[in-house]
């Protein structure tokens, strides 16, 4: 075998490594979603005083969706306990929701959130003479409509195109070689 079939040869199995490298199906069920279902919007913002995260589920499956607030001092970045959070969601209403404290810089609430529905999101901060209003952006929940499935089928059968394209080559370019062998 010439040094050129060999290492056409090594290039086709080397791209024929990453079909069979797959992750999250399940050979014996049901194919496993690649996305995660308790994905999460994260919106954040600094002021003067206080940093501030807000995190909430992409999708929920109760009228209530619950939020965390997490909140931090601008210099030090050290958790804020002890403060009073508000989150205020503008949408078709106003909601005013005051957030209670799980834990040193850690506050959750919970909203009335309609799937695709936008909501503009200020968190005000107060702790002593400190005050902070917060514009984070916009929160929202995506569609229930599960359509992960027919993604991660059609990435899956892009992978296993490519793989059995290159196991195709390799097994090719072998019988090549073996027949060339044979022939001299």
């Amino acid at each position: 075998m010439s040094t050129s079939s060999r290492h056409a040869v090594w290039m086709c199995a080397l791209l024929a490594l990453p079909a069979l490298a797959h992750e999250g199906e399940s050979h014996g069920g049901p194919a496993v979603s690649s996305v995660a279902r308790d994905s999460q919007h994260v919106l954040a913002a600094t002021g003067d005083v206080f940093e501030v995260v807000l995190k909430h589920p992409e999708h929920s499956e109760t009228p209530k969706t619950q939020v965390r607030i997490w909140v931090a001092e601008t210099e030090t970045n050290a958790p804020v306990s002890g403060a009073q959070v508000e989150l205020t969601l503008t949408g078709s209403t106003v909601q005013k929701l005051p957030a209670r404290m799980l834990s040193a810089g850690a506050y959750e609430t919970e909203a009335l959130l309609e799937p695709e529905t936008e909501w503009a999101a200020v968190v005000t901060v107060t702790r002593g003479n400190d005050v902070d209003v917060l514009a984070l952006g916009t929160v929202h929940l995506e569609d229930d409509h599960d359509t992960s499935g027919a993604t991660g089928a059609t990435e899956g059968w892009r992978w296993g195109a490519v793989g059995g394209a290159s196991l195709l080559a390799v097994v090719g370019a072998w019988w090549t070689s073996r027949r060339k062998k044979v022939r001299t």
